[in-house]
């Protein structure tokens, strides 16, 4: 089965923001919630990064369009434990997250 990679779920809370179990139940949550509404347009990555205040959505590029127009999704990922919080769509991106620090390309693998 070609599964994709399962990454710590810490990895997905923006640097600076605080590692509590709450946020990591809610990034869980999300994500479950958000691979359960697009299982039957064939999702392959979903991720939920928590970046404070806001949730930010990656998907496979073909699906972006599609849940950031389903009021659904973005009512679930609220739902979740984000409620109150802007819901930002974008294309899955492995190491998206070094993109917010100050010198990405000093963490960046070769």
């Amino acid at each position: 089965m070609d599964k994709p990679a399962a990454a710590c779920l810490s990895s997905r809370i923006a640097y600076g923001v605080s590692i509590t179990p709450a946020r990591l139940a809610r990034v869980e949550r999300a994500e479950a919630a958000a691979r359960r509404l697009l299982a039957a347009r064939h999702v392959h990555n979903v991720r939920v990064r928590d970046l404070g205040t806001t949730a930010r959505l990656e998907v496979d590029a073909h699906l972006v369009d599609d849940a950031r127009d389903d009021p659904a999704l973005h009512a679930a990922i609220r739902a979740a434990g984000f409620d109150g919080a802007e819901v930002a769509v974008e294309p899955f991106r492995s190491g998206a997250m070094n993109e917010l620090l100050a010198d990405p390309e000093r963490w960046r693998r070769s």
